[in-house]
């Protein structure tokens, strides 16, 4: 989408030399108009009328596009002119080609025209909206517009009012890990009488009564004639039997019971916090100087490997940026440098850490200094 920067300055010279300055930094001639006057300069708000209807046509025929019919937006600027000043109008196509633009116009020396024209308004001058200035709130369509001078780095990272303030809630969210007892199973002990069948061997013996009888012939003896008589002789028969006899015994003992086992689990979760991060926007000679000095290490450290300074550009914005980041504070580059490379590939995914990190390190050198 096509967007104009628009950048006011006091003298013709110095808005040629912002077109020299926007002509260096990549934009084609083409795309630069700079309006300007021959008439009179003067501070006194009495104009002859024709004179100045003729001056407004010539501003509202350069804004053609961007303030349609709304003659307010234009008198800030047609007084610019008048005053002898001169505008220069810059066509881009990209965000990227805006923010070159608009740091062009500003370290050129691109004057706040709300400013400027709330001062013309202090000293007597009755024309003009007071909301004149803020045309990049205004300007609507391929055409969009944003006003170079202190006001430019706002509108070029898309704030709506300058004068707006906010307030940002930083809030982090905290994890308390705390117990409760949950039943986690158990144990129960059934006892019952079992029988089972048991085999054993064991040897018996029996006596039988046995009579033999064996026929003899010999003369009978006195003994055997004493034992004639009747007599009795018996013998007993004994047998053994097996006897079974039983013996409790207590073999094992069962306790039921709890023990108590105290034991440390680490607990991993993800908790929010917000994170503020605080850039300084372009606005003025040291940020001018600044970003000089980032070209400047560009051309000396990558300037042999055929990339462009905006392909850079934001390794050294964020290298300057620490120096306003808290975390950071008092710590040397080595120690800074792991969360640096983590917070950069958060917020540049698919950006090489190696490939920036020099360019880093250069702009948090110079912040820290």
């Amino acid at each position: 989408m096509q967007q104009t920067v628009v950048g006011v300055f006091d003298s013709i010279a110095e808005a040629q030399q912002a077109v020299a300055t926007l002509t260096a930094n990549g934009v084609a001639r083409d795309r630069v108009q700079v309006s300007e006057t021959t008439a009179t300069s003067g501070t006194g708000s009495q104009l002859d009328a024709s004179a100045d209807e003729g001056m407004m046509s010539s501003i509202k025929h350069f804004f053609s596009g961007l303030f349609g019919d709304d003659d307010d937006h234009a008198v800030p600027y047609a007084e610019a002119v008048r005053r002898g000043g001169a505008i220069v109008k810059v066509n881009v196509e990209d965000d990227e080609e805006l923010d070159r633009a608009t740091q062009a116009l500003d370290s050129a020396g691109a004057v706040d025209i709300e400013e400027r024209a709330n001062t013309w308004r202090a000293e007597g001058w009755q024309g003009g909206n007071p909301r004149a200035a803020s045309a990049q709130s205004t300007l609507e369509g391929s055409n969009q517009g944003v006003v170079a001078g202190t006001t430019a780095a706002t509108a070029a990272t898309g704030t709506a009012d300058t004068s707006a303030s906010g307030t940002i809630p930083v809030i982090r969210e905290e994890l308390e890990v705390g117990k409760r007892t949950v039943g986690t199973g158990g144990v129960r002990v059934f006892a019952r009488t079992v029988s089972e069948p048991v085999n054993e061997s064991v040897d018996l013996r029996s006596e039988h009564a046995e009579v033999t009888r064996r026929p003899v012939d010999r003369p009978a003896t006195e003994a055997d004639l004493n034992a004639l008589q009747d007599r009795t002789i018996e013998v007993r028969e004994t047998a053994e039997k097996a006897v079974v006899s039983k013996t409790a015994r207590v073999v094992e003992e069962v306790s039921v019971g709890k023990t108590v086992e105290n034991r440390t689990e680490n607990i991993s979760d993800t908790v929010r916090h917000t994170e503020v991060e605080v850039e300084r926007l372009a606005g003025g000679q040291d940020d001018a100087r600044t970003s000089q000095g980032f070209e400047s290490d560009f051309q000396t450290r990558y300037g042999s490997t055929g990339a462009s300074y905006s392909d850079y550009e934001p390794a050294y914005r964020y290298g300057n940026s620490l120096r306003s980041d808290a975390r950071y504070a008092g710590r040397q580059w080595d120690d800074v440098e792991p969360d640096a490379r983590r917070d950069w590939e958060t917020k540049n995914p698919g950006s090489a850490w190696e490939k920036s990190k020099e360019a880093v390190r250069h702009a948090w050198d110079k912040a820290t200094q």
